[in-house]
């Protein structure tokens, strides 16, 4: 009998194992799908102050305002919203912002009040707060079958998905809108529902992972959240990088089209600005299909050389305005510094988030990436309010300015996270 029992915990705990491999590789399939449909709300960016200006008639200050209120909003409810991620578990939060994410573009779409709209913008950046568990949920289940070192590659291949997708709705949304106002906003929300769909075959095996197959680091639940030398680091490098990147790719668009209409007329404006972000989302392509074999051949050093490229985008965009040569000299030398902008956008963001998760254990992992967030908001939000004080009195090209020595800190901060990340390597090698 005892020999027969044996048996039958061993067949029991073979399936276990077999089931748990298949909840695996589902996962693999599901989530660079699953992260790249629900990166944005997907035809809703192509024609959202469109949408808000002739649809819902709000002015160009209520358009405005509305992203102050959701940045502001996403601020206060990041407190509650870490609660309730370490109540619930990665999991299920990434279902919750699934979930947030449909109702968003529901609201945002059909809203019919500026209150309600600006619910939806509210839900929207509360919505990535939950979904970004997604990226712990990878990091633990790659840890789980000893694929650590695979995330940067699945990362990638999920932000070349979303990049191909928003480069081929780039072509048809105009298209889309003009044949019917609600065409684009009614697609944004299927892709939603479809993505609320698929996050139900996705699970963090860690979670039910009792039996210490995570590496030691990992498995200390009740551990105190430490915000190490390296921690504050990556969460000023990343706070910093993607807000003056976000900026520099909005106002350098910005500073390009007002060189053009000081020169051309509006048809050849639109159809010029047209094709530089046709061709920078081809670039952006491109960026995601070879990040991951970049960062295999020269790992932490990428983080030094993308805030270096960011400075030589902004600079590009400065000498491209001063620049005493006729209009398409001075437009192709300002178009590369917003492509290279576009090249390093994503890369930067798996690089940070895949240091940061590599970096602390998994009770950790949650408040991080949180954290990531929300130093990622703050700073936006001091930057926005500040540039629309210095845009009061100033010229366009002067945000550029200030982005450019921005740029320069973030260089100083990554050669000392570099530096740090090196010495933590040494003595793992040691």
């Amino acid at each position: 009998m005892i020999g027969q029992n044996n048996v039958s915990e061993k067949a029991a705990l073979f399936v276990m194992e077999e089931a748990e491999q298949k909840k695996q590789r589902q996962f693999l399939k599901v989530f660079p799908w699953y992260a790249g449909l629900s990166s944005d709300l997907l035809f809703w960016v192509a024609i959202d102050t469109l949408f808000f200006t002739v649809v819902r008639k709000l002015s160009p200050a209520q358009i405005v305002s509305l992203t102050s209120v959701s940045v502001i909003g996403g601020i206060i409810l990041q407190g509650p919203s870490l609660f309730v991620i370490k109540k619930i578990g990665n999991t299920a939060s990434v279902r919750l912002g699934s979930l947030f994410l449909l109702l968003s573009s529901i609201f945002l779409a059909f809203g019919p009040t500026y209150i309600l709209i600006g619910v939806g913008k509210i839900l929207y950046e509360l919505a990535f707060t939950f979904k970004n568990m997604g990226n712990a949920m990878l990091e633990n289940n790659l840890a789980l079958s000893g694929q650590g070192d695979r995330y940067v590659k699945i990362r990638t291949r999920s932000n070349t998905i979303y990049a191909v997708i928003t480069m081929l709705i780039s072509f048809v949304a105009g298209v889309m809108f003009n044949f019917n106002n609600y065409l684009p906003v009614v697609a944004a929300i299927f892709f939603c529902l479809i993505c609320f769909v698929l996050s139900f075959f996705m699970e963090d095996l860690s979670e039910k992972n009792a039996g210490g197959a995570l590496p030691p680091k990992t498995n200390n639940s009740g551990e105190k959240i430490h915000y190490t030398r390296l921690v504050i680091l990556i969460l000023l490098s990343f706070g910093l990088f993607y807000p003056v990147t976000n900026s520099g790719q909005s106002n350098g668009k910005l500073l390009i089209q007002d060189v053009l209409l000081g020169s051309t007329d509006v048809e050849k404006t639109a159809l010029i600005i047209s094709a530089i972000l046709s061709v920078s989302r081809i670039i952006r392509v491109i960026s995601n299909l070879f990040f991951s074999r970049i960062y295999d051949r020269f790992k932490d050093r990428v983080g030094v050389a993308l805030p270096v490229l960011l400075l030589l985008s902004l600079i590009l965009h400065i000498l491209g305005f001063y620049l005493p040569a006729p209009l398409p000299v001075k437009i192709l030398v300002m178009s590369a510094g917003y492509m290279i902008i576009l090249f390093i956008r994503d890369p930067f963001k798996v690089y940070a988030e895949n240091l940061m998760l590599k970096s602390v254990s998994i009770s950790q992992q949650q408040s991080m990436l949180t954290a990531l967030d929300f130093f990622r908001k703050i700073i936006r939000a001091l930057m926005s309010l500040s540039f629309t004080a210095v845009l009061t009195y100033n010229h366009i090209v002067v945000v550029v300015e200030i982005l450019a020595a921005l740029s320069v800190a973030e260089i100083f901060i990554s050669l000392i996270l570099y530096k740090a990340v090196s010495k933590r390597a040494a003595r793992t090698d040691g």
